[in-house]
């Protein structure tokens, strides 16, 4: 099993400490798709580092707006890419994570072709998926998959999308997410679908095997704070309330004013 990625000079911060729990959980060093890493980055991180030239006609930088009144979404639509390089290159199944991800164990599963990750709604909740029904910061690939990832990357080609629409769009030609604890088929292949609490988790809880670090929580000066309290034993989930919304529990704000008072 390999652990996967692709990064930027942007996302250095994050990708050093995801190197670090691959190299913990998996004994081996992570495969980092090279986006535009600086040579004292390279220099200084545990990986095998591959340079990848992504065809100009992609357009995989930036955000797009694929909600009506939402907020811009990452396009990310370099990643079959680097899928189809790995597995010209590699026969081990591998996971393919954001870089803003973190390992708290190792994982090693088995019993489809590929997986992806998703959040069901909770009952009676509606929720609208602009971009894409899966969440592609987590991509579990134990083969090839090489007609899903060919479909894939073809639509990756276009230029108001993201890498996560990509994919779902090619997904739910016969997946039924409604039916998510089922293994089901797409071409031949066996398609997992995990839950993004457990493999997927932006939610930071201690239950997640993979966090990911969304949005705010990867901002450079909150992720250290965040990393440091994980390196403590601390509830980082609380500890981003506290830091982003400023918000705290009772007996938390009742234990400061104790110790002021003392």
């Amino acid at each position: 099993m390999n652990i996967i990625t692709a990064c930027d000079a942007v996302f250095f911060h994050c990708l050093s400490e995801l190197a670090k729990s691959v190299r913990k959980f998996y004994d081996k060093p992570i495969i980092v798709y090279d986006l535009g890493l600086t040579e004292e980055q390279k220099k200084r991180l545990d990986a095998v580092i591959i340079p990848i030239q992504i065809d100009p006609e992609v357009n995989y930088t930036g955000k797009v707006y694929l909600a009506p009144n939402g907020n811009p979404s990452t396009r990310a639509t370099h990643k079959p890419f680097c899928v189809q390089h790995y597995f010209a290159n590699y026969s081990e199944p591998m996971i393919m994570v954001d870089a803003d991800c973190l390992f708290n164990e190792k994982i090693e599963e088995k019993g489809f072709d590929v997986a992806v990750t998703y959040t069901p709604p909770r009952k009676g909740e509606q929720i609208y998926y602009y971009n894409g029904i899966i969440n592609s910061g987590v991509i579990f690939f134990n083969t090839p998959a090489t007609e899903l990832v060919n479909r894939w990357a073809q639509n990756c080609y276009q230029e108001n999308t993201t890498d996560q629409k990509a994919l779902s769009d090619v997904l739910e030609e016969t997946i039924n997410f409604q039916e998510y604890r089922k293994v089901q088929q797409w071409g031949g292949l066996k398609i997992r679908i995990f839950d993004t609490k457990i493999y997927n988790d932006f939610h930071l809880t201690r239950k997640g095997k993979i966090l990911h670090f969304i949005n705010t929580r990867h901002r450079e000066d909150i992720y250290e704070k965040l990393i440091n309290e994980r390196q403590k034993g601390r509830d980082i989930r609380k500890t981003f309330r506290e830091i982003k919304r400023g918000k705290r529990s009772f007996i938390d704000r009742i234990l400061s004013v104790f110790k002021q008072n003392r």
